[in-house]
Order: C-alpha cells, then sequence, then structure tokens
C-alpha cells in the first residue's frame, strides 16, 4: 500500500536537524558555560537530562533563573544573555530572552540565544516545540526569514497554527508569495486545521500572485470549514477578487458578510474606484455612513478620487469639512503641522476635476509638505486647462525655488502654457532650461517642444527638435506633420507623412487629420485618395472628424463625386459635415443646390450655425439667388446670429453681388463690431456696382478708424480705374508703396489694370517690368492692355514672351490675346489662337471666346462667315454674341442681316431698349424712317424706358459727371456754347456729326 503524502511529509518533518548536537557530554557543558573548561570538570558542569524537569526529585530552579526572567522584564538583553551560559538555566529562562530579543528587534542577540539553545542540548532530538516556536517568531520578527525556515524545519512536529500563519505571513511580507501558497499546501498535508487568519494570510499571497483558480479552491476550502462569516477572511476574498478583476464576486462576498468592520467597506470602495465603479465607490461610502462606521482617511483616500470623476463636488466638499471637523486632514492632529499631504493631493485633485480651483488653491497652500511632484502637476494643469496659464507659470517658478525637480508632467504643462501665450522668448528660456535639467532628450518633453514652436510660426526649429529626438513616437511625427500643415509648409507636411509611412510607424487619425489638409492646399489628389483607402481599411473612416477633413479634400480637388458620395456614405453628419458639403458645393457653383441642404440639415434636426450660415450666404452671392439668401437672412435675424460679425460680412457680400449696396450699406452701419474684412467688402461692392464715388467718400471714413491693407487697395483700385481717374490712381500708388504693399502681388495686378483702364497704358507697362515676379494674371493684364488700345501686334509678342517664359495661358489669358486681334483686326492671326486654345492647350472655349471671333469676323467685314459661325456654336449663344454681329452690321450698313440678327437679340432680351435704340440707328444711317418710326411706337406699346446714358471726366483733381438730359450742370452754358462752335468747325472743314443718328439718346 502506497504511504499517503501527508504521512511522507510528516517523515520528512522528522528527518535529523541539520547541526547535530555537540558529541561529548562534555564538550556541551564547556560550551553552555562559555568557556572551555578542563576535561576533568566536565562533568560537574554538565546539564541535567531534560526529561529530569519532570521528575519530582529535580532541585527548584536556581537564583538565576529568577535573575534572567527579572532582567527580561527591565529589559536588560546583554546582562540576560550573559546570565543565559550559566548552570540550571531552564526552558522559561530561554523563551523570556527569546521574546525579549523578538520585542527588541534585536537579530544578534536572538542568534546568540540560539547558539545557548543548542548548546544546552535541547534541540538533539528535534527543538522543542515551544522553544521552536519562540525562535521562528523571534527570527521573523527581526527579519530573517531564512533562519525562521531552517528552525521550522527541524521542528519535528509543528501543530501550532500560529508558527505556520506566522511564517506564511513572513514570506508574503518578504514577497515570495509562491513559497507562501506551497506553505500552506504542506500545513494542509500535515493535517494542521487553519484559523481564519492562516486563511486571510493565504489569501493574501494568492491575490499577490492573481492565481484565481487557487482562490476560488481556498474559497471552497474555507466555507467548508466555516471560516465564511469571518471578517478578516472576507476582507481577504473581497481583496483577492478585486485584485483578480472579478469585481461581482468581491461584491458578492461583501454582501454576504454578517459582519463588517471599516476594513470590509475601505475594501469594496477601493475596488470599486479601481475598477472604474465611480458611483458606487460613492454609494457604499453612503451606506457606511448612514450604517454608522467610523470613516477613518484610508476611505477618503478612495472616495475622493471617485467623487472627482463623477464631479460630485458637493460629496467632495462634505467628505472635506468631515476630515476637517475629526482632525484626519490635520497631519498628527496638529493644526500647526497642516494638512496631511496624501489627503491633502486627494482634495486638490477633486477639486481641480470638479473646476474649483481657488479651493484646489486653499489646501494646496495650507499642505504640510509639498514634497510630492504630483500635487504640483495636478494644481499648474488645472490652471492650464482654464486658461489661467500665467498662474499655472508662477507655480511653476514657486516649485523651482522649492528645490523640487520637475518631471515630464510638469514639462508638458509648462510647455503648454508657454505655447498658449504665444511668447517665443518664454518658450525658448523653458527649452533652454528644460534642456540643462536633462529634460531635453525626452520624447514627451520633445514632443511639447515640437508644438510650441509650429504654433509660434518657428518651424525650422521645430523641425531642428524632430531631427534630434532619439526615439520618436506617432505623438511626434503627427506635431511635426500638423505643424508644416499649420504654417503653410504643405510639401514638407506630405514628405513627412510619406517618410513616416515609409519607416513603419503605424498611423493613428491624427496622423490622417494632419496631412489631408496638406492634400487639400495643394490638391494633391492621389495622395488624397490613398490616405482615404487607408482610412476605409482600418475602419477610421468611421470617425466622423475624419470624414469631414475627405470632404475638404475632394472639393478642394474639385472632385465632387467623391464629395458627395463620402457625404452621402456618413453613419454620423454633424454642423461640421454639412458646413463642408455646403461649401463644396459653393465651389462646385451648384448654388440651387445649397437651399436644399440646408432644408435636409434643418429635416434632421442639426441646426445651422454661423460657419453654415456663412457658407450659405457665400452661395446665394448672386441675383439669381437672392431669394434665398433673404431667407438665411431671417433665419440669422431669428437665432441672434446677425450682429454676429462673420455673418454680418458674409451678408453685406451677398447683397453687394446681388446689385443691392442699399442693404449691405444698412447692415455695415447696423453693425454692431467692424473689422478690416466689414470695410473691405463694402468698398468692393461699391467698386464692383460701379458706385466708385461711394467707394471713394467710404475710403475716406475707413482711413479715420482703421489702416487700409492690401486687400482694400485691391478693392479700391477698381473705383479709381472705373472714373478713368488717373490722378487718383495715384494717389492709391503712393499710399501703397508707402506701406510697402506693392511687394503683393494683388495690389501690383490691381494697379496695372487701374492705369491701363486710365489710359496710361505707358505707366502700366513700366509697372509690369519692375515685377520681382509676374504670375499668369500680370500677363493677362498687360495682355488686354494693349488689345484695349488697339496694339494687337504688342499683345500678341507679349502673349508668345509669356508662353516662351514658361506660363501656360488660361482661359482669361486666351480671352485677352482675342479681343487683341479683334480690335486690331488681326483674322488670321486670331484663329491661330483660337484653335490653338482647343488642341494645344485642351482648354474648351466659352462664350467670351466665341463673342471675341464674332467680333473679329464683324471688324474684318466677314457678317455672313460670322452668323455661320454663330450658328455652328456647339453651345448656346447668349444675347452678348448676337448683339456683337448686330453692332458688325451697322458698322457695314447690312440690314438686311441686322435684321434677321436684331429678331434673335429681341427673344432672348425683351426688355433691354439698348438693343431697340442700336436697331433704330442703323435704320436712320440708312434714313428708313419709316422703319424708325414703327420702331418707336413698338417701345412705346411696350411700355419700355430708355437707360439714362451717363459719362464723366476728371478735371483738376475733380471728377465731372454728365447725365443724359440733364442740363443742371454748374457749366451748362459754357458747355453748350462749346459743343455748338465744336459742331460748326466741323461742318466748315466738311466733317458731318450726324446727330440724327443719336434718336434715342438726348
Amino acid at each position: 500500500m502506497a504511504t499517503p503524502l501527508a504521512a511522507s511529509i510528516s517523515s520528512h518533518l522528522r528527518a535529523p536537524p541539520p547541526w547535530p548536537p555537540p558529541k561529548s557530554t562534555s564538550q556541551r557543558a564547556r560550551v553552555r558555560c562559555g568557556v572551555l573548561a578542563p576535561s576533568g570538570q566536565a562533568s560537574e558542569a554538565a546539564a541535567p537530562p531534560r526529561d529530569a524537569e519532570k521528575s519530582p526529585n529535580w532541585p527548584p530552579s536556581s537564583d538565576v533563573n529568577l535573575r534572567i526572567q527579572r532582567l527580561c522584564r527591565s529589559g536588560d538583553l546583554a546582562e540576560a544573555l550573559r546570565l543565559l551560559g550559566s548552570d540550571g538555566v531552564d526552558d522559561r529562562s530561554y523563551g523570556a530572552v527569546l521574546q525579549l530579543c523578538s520585542e527588541m528587534r534585536s537579530l544578534e542577540g536572538g542568534k546568540r540565544a540560539h547558539f545557548l539553545v543548542r548548546a544546552s542540548g535541547l534541540g538533539i532530538d528535534g527543538m522543542d516545540s515551544v522553544l521552536g516556536q519562540k525562535l521562528v517568531l523571534m527570527y521573523l520578527k527581526c527579519g530573517d526569514l531564512g533562519s525562521a525556515r531552517r528552525v521550522f524545519d527541524e521542528m519535528p512536529q509543528v501543530g501550532d497554527v500560529r508558527v505556520w500563519t506566522a511564517l506564511m505571513s513572513g514570506y508574503a511580507k518578504a514577497g515570495d508569495l509562491r513559497e507562501g501558497v506551497l506553505l500552506f499546501r504542506k500545513m494542509h498535508c500535515c493535517g494542521v486545521r487553519p484559523d481564519a487568519y492562516t486563511i486571510s494570510c493565504v489569501l493574501k499571497c494568492i491575490a499577490g500572485l492573481g492565481s484565481i483558480a487557487d482562490g476560488e479552491v481556498v474559497h471552497g476550502y474555507l466555507e467548508k470549514l466555516g471560516f465564511g462569516s469571518h471578517c478578516a477572511v472576507g476582507n481577504a476574498l473581497m481583496a483577492l477578487y478585486s485584485r483578480c478583476g472579478c469585481n461581482e464576486d468581491a461584491l458578492r462576498v461583501f454582501e454576504g458578510m454578517p459582519q463588517r468592520d471599516a476594513i470590509s467597506w475601505n475594501s469594496v470602495i477601493s475596488g470599486c474606484f479601481s475598477n472604474g465603479w465611480h458611483g458606487r465607490a460613492v454609494e457604499h461610502l453612503s451606506e457606511m455612513w448612514f450604517e454608522g462606521l467610523e470613516i477613518d482617511s484610508v476611505t477618503m483616500l478612495s472616495v475622493l478620487p471617485a467623487c472627482a470623476e463623477l464631479g460630485y463636488e458637493l460629496v467632495g466638499r462634505v467628505i472635506h469639512g468631515y476630515s476637517v471637523k475629526t482632525g484626519l486632514l490635520w497631519e498628527l492632529e496638529s493644526l500647526e503641522r497642516g494638512v496631511d499631504e496624501n489627503l491633502g493631493s486627494k482634495l486638490v485633485f477633486m477639486y481641480v476635476k470638479c473646476g474649483e480651483l481657488g479651493y484646489a488653491r486653499k489646501v494646496f497652500d495650507a499642505m504640510s509638505s509639498k514634497s510630492s511632484i504630483h500635487v504640483w502637476n495636478l494644481l499648474m494643469g488645472g490652471y492650464a486647462k482654464v486658461g489661467e496659464f500665467q498662474e499655472s507659470l508662477f507655480l511653476f517658478e514657486k516649485m523651482h525655488d522649492s528645490g523640487i525637480a520637475p518631471d515630464e508632467h510638469t514639462v508638458s504643462c509648462l510647455v503648454k502654457c508657454v505655447t498658449s501665450l504665444y511668447s517665443a522668448r518664454d518658450g525658448l528660456v523653458v527649452h533652454g532650461y528644460l534642456l540643462k535639467l536633462g529634460f531635453g532628450a525626452q520624447c514627451a518633453v520633445c514632443n511639447a517642444m515640437i508644438s510650441f514652436y509650429a504654433k509660434s510660426n518657428m518651424t525650422e526649429e521645430a523641425l531642428l527638435v524632430f531631427d534630434g529626438m532619439p526615439h520618436r513616437d506617432v505623438i511626434s511625427w503627427n506635431s511635426i506633420i500638423s505643424g508644416c500643415t499649420f504654417n503653410g509648409l504643405h510639401s514638407r507636411a506630405i514628405e513627412l507623412f510619406v517618410r513616416m509611412w515609409l519607416q513603419g510607424q503605424e498611423l493613428d487619425s491624427a496622423t490622417l487629420l494632419s496631412v489631408l489638409p496638406a492634400c487639400a492646399q495643394l490638391r494633391h489628389w492621389f495622395l488624397g485618395r490613398v490616405v482615404h483607402g487607408y482610412s476605409v481599411k482600418t475602419g477610421l473612416i468611421g470617425e466622423t472628424s475624419l470624414a469631414n477633413v475627405l470632404l475638404d479634400m475632394y472639393s478642394n480637388c474639385s472632385d465632387w463625386r467623391s464629395t458627395n458620395k463620402i457625404f452621402r456614405n456618413m453613419d454620423q453628419k454633424n454642423v461640421v459635415s454639412w458646413t463642408a458639403i455646403i461649401t463644396s458645393y459653393t465651389r462646385a457653383g451648384l448654388f440651387d443646390k445649397v437651399a436644399g441642404l440646408l432644408q435636409e440639415m434643418a429635416l434632421e434636426g442639426i441646426r445651422p450655425d454661423t460657419f453654415a450660415i456663412t457658407g450659405a450666404l457665400h452661395a446665394f452671392a448672386g441675383n439669381e439667388s437672392q431669394k434665398h439668401g433673404k431667407s438665411v437672412h431671417a433665419y440669422a435675424i431669428r437665432n441672434g446670429m446677425e450682429k454676429v460679425l462673420p455673418v454680418t460680412n458674409a451678408l453685406m457680400e451677398m447683397y453687394a453681388k446681388c446689385g443691392k449696396m442699399e442693404e449691405a450699406r444698412l447692415i455695415f452701419y447696423g453693425a454692431a463690431s467692424k473689422d478690416m474684412i466689414s470695410w473691405n467688402t463694402l468698398i468692393g461692392g461699391y467698386s464692383r456696382n460701379n458706385l466708385a464715388n461711394e467707394a471713394f467718400s467710404l475710403f475716406t471714413e475707413m482711413l479715420l478708424q482703421f489702416r487700409p491693407n492690401a486687400v482694400t487697395m485691391t478693392c479700391i483700385l477698381p473705383a479709381a480705374a472705373s472714373l478713368s481717374s488717373l490722378e487718383r490712381g495715384r494717389e492709391m500708388h503712393t499710399y501703397a508703396l508707402r506701406r510697402g504693399y506693392l511687394e503683393d502681388d494683388f495690389v501690383a495686378n490691381a494697379l496695372m489694370d487701374m492705369y491701363v483702364k486710365c489710359g496710361a497704358l505707358l505707366l502700366s507697362r513700366r509697372l509690369f517690368d519692375r515685377l520681382s515676379s509676374k504670375n499668369l494674371i500680370s500677363w493677362t493684364i498687360m495682355v488686354a492692355g494693349y488689345g484695349m488700345h488697339g496694339r494687337g501686334r504688342d499683345a500678341i509678342a507679349l502673349f508668345e514672351q509669356m508662353r516662351t517664359s514658361g506660363i501656360m495661358p488660361d482661359a482669361a489669358s486666351f480671352s485677352a490675346i482675342l479681343y487683341a486681334c479683334s480690335h486690331s483686326g488681326l483674322r488670321d492671326e486670331g484663329w491661330r489662337f483660337f484653335d490653338a486654345m482647343r488642341r494645344e492647350h485642351r482648354i474648351e472655349p466659352r462664350l467670351k471666346h466665341y463673342t471675341c471671333m464674332v467680333d473679329l469676323l464683324t471688324n474684318t467685314g466677314n457678317l455672313r462667315e460670322a452668323y455661320e459661325f454663330i450658328e455652328s456654336m456647339p453651345i448656346e449663344p447668349d444675347s452678348s454674341i448676337w448683339v456683337s454681329l448686330l453692332n458688325g452690321c451697322r458698322i457695314h450698313r447690312d440690314i438686311k442681316l441686322a435684321e434677321e440678327v436684331a429678331e434673335r437679340v429681341f427673344e432672348l432680351e425683351p426688355e433691354n431698349t439698348g438693343y431697340y435704340v442700336l436697331l433704330a440707328n442703323i435704320y436712320a444711317e440708312a434714313e428708313r424712317w419709316e422703319a424708325v418710326r414703327k420702331l418707336r411706337n413698338k417701345i412705346g406699346g411696350r411700355g419700355l424706358r430708355e437707360k439714362t446714358g451717363c459719362s464723366w471726366i476728371e478735371a483738376r483733381g475733380k471728377v465731372q459727371v454728365f447725365i443724359a438730359g440733364n442740363r443742371n450742370h454748374p457749366q451748362g452754358e459754357r458747355i453748350a456754347e462749346f459743343l455748338d462752335e465744336v459742331a460748326r468747325r466741323m461742318q466748315e472743314e466738311g466733317h458731318d456729326p450726324k446727330k440724327r443718328y443719336a434718336l434715342m439718346g438726348c
């Protein structure tokens, strides 16, 4: 029959001790006495056998035992150890000395006493159970776990559960948890029944190992033994299950406990908080309170962070008050020492999370010690979160003065403060300070500095920091890519993104959000498409923010189909999504669909914000969309957005582009505040609507409040051009030169256009030649200027020079050169450029190009060819093309064709009186007065009125305006006399003024 496991363990425990006793009685005696006595005296010094203690003939304890016990009671360990080597020392004296060594934690004294016990012969047949227990406990108290285990193994039979428990506890404290569990198994095999404290101890070891299987076995075993109702066991079980993540089991243990102490409540509260059950933690605190149990600092340390996470400021303040009332808040219950650091840190954390920085600062200032960097970081981060960056920097200075070294979190908070303040000087100082402290190479610090330099428009410094990093994480790459994008270095951002990808760095949504705007600005459709595919593959496309950026990218790349597809496939659309698609439709010119988008947006319950309203108003900036624009204006008024500055500016632009300058003016003067955009919008509106005088009046008013910028120059210069006011144009030129605005390409081009339209072609060419860099617009303006002044050959030469310099013409450039050929009668050259536009440059002609070709044909007398050209156009001709041919018929007096063309014109624009006047003049030149009379009757019958003619001229710095039929000019009589004199002299020289042709002009 096989030997049972317990029996085998017992036989092992009965094995001979590792230290055999002395071989002779005389030698033992001499050792016990502390000196080697002569061998002849050995028999006198020998100790009696231990069994003699039970003999009735054994003499009573000698005086030495009484003295030893008296010394132990008085704490004189040295003298007690000296006497312990005397003759006649009994077990009680040895035990008393060992007990004193335990109390005094004297390992050296305990080893001396152990040696004397062994020398006395008490351990010859195995360590005595009582003395062995005392030795084990002494070694454990003195921290010598190895010696305690050796003594324990020498003991032939250990039946006292307290020794087993003490040794297990020693292993647990030393961190040798597995050995503690093995010892419990050995105890079970030896048949020793554990008590509640043994179970608690082994459960702590199992919890430390995280072995839930062993824990469940022990749980079942203790239930079998009837220890389930014991409070200490329940506490240990809760700790085990919480540590292993079995929170529901821990709660079941807690709820099944018949009796609970403060440790039980603290355990369940701490377990709930550790596992994210903040609400339950606060609920258990309330139950604990109502049951009348004492709340200690451990409870508060667990429940205050839960209040912080939940934002339960009121509960936190109640706990704060309780801690003050009970004295738990004050270190050593002394107000002079200040607030306890641990509890104070938790209170600071709670108040910071709840946004009560005032209370947090009061607790912080009252803390007895602020040696923990954590509490400084908490308060600094709290101030930074609410925008109190200066106060956060002040705290950092105070921390530095206190001699506390910052960590990475301190540095990140510090750099965030400096970044938010946009103080480049402070940032450089902080960076130098961090380098001095040795934080310069840390990843988190470098990331923060990259972000700071990028936001401070110091991209080169950010790149230096990035390139010098020994290790980079995804945040490092994202920071530098977004920094380059933010500062307009879009090509560099894409280059870094590709480098990141090739190095195998994981891309997250922040990476894609950083690089897609760069793709949008550079119109890098292919890379944007690749990034889109990656987002679909990784599932990131489900993020609304990423989908919104993709919308903007495809919109900038004019891929309207993909834009609409992404928008329609989005699971969740926010107001940014709708604003992006509205902007996309506006860019695509799909203005009629924007109104439908606004209706869809309302049906989905999403309220347009100021950005959406602004985007819609830009779409409705046109005569055909004026109705929708007014509807959006009404919505803005109802929702209190009309006074928001971006909306105000968009409303002015919308009405200005619709030709409603009075409405735009009323909005401008009714605005609560005005910025540069407001002034520029209204000035530009006046210029576009040929209200040049009003534009200059507003510009003069602006000078009293704002300094005009380059955009203002581009808005006011067209007004000077429309008046042909060279004097005012020169003034604007001087102002732009004085302010340094000529470096702006838009201003330089506007100046060139102004000089061309004022007849100063030479000044325009001089300005053109002085440009450091000429863009396509510059060349186009100069080509158009030559064409306007009838210098077609010069226009062609300049156009060819543009192409030679590497600048490819666009549709506007071809309009300018075709116009120049038309006005100079260069028929063959015009056809050559028209064919080159389609064949070489793949530009489809638009109406304005066809109009120029019709002008070219009519000016060269090819009226029938022009008519056939119009009929063969692939697009529907508008009235301007037919009017161009009608003008040619007047010049070449082709009445038959003129009548045919006029019918087409009247069909397209029956309300325009100018076309009737043109046909009447053709009849008048041919002296067909009956036709003129019929045409006049036709005009009168339809109730049409002629548009009043207007002209102006600048004289001595003042613009003189002349309106047809108005004779109220101050110099009217002198002007009439002068005109009569001119007419008389013309007749004398044989010229006919042909006044009769101006049938409806006066």
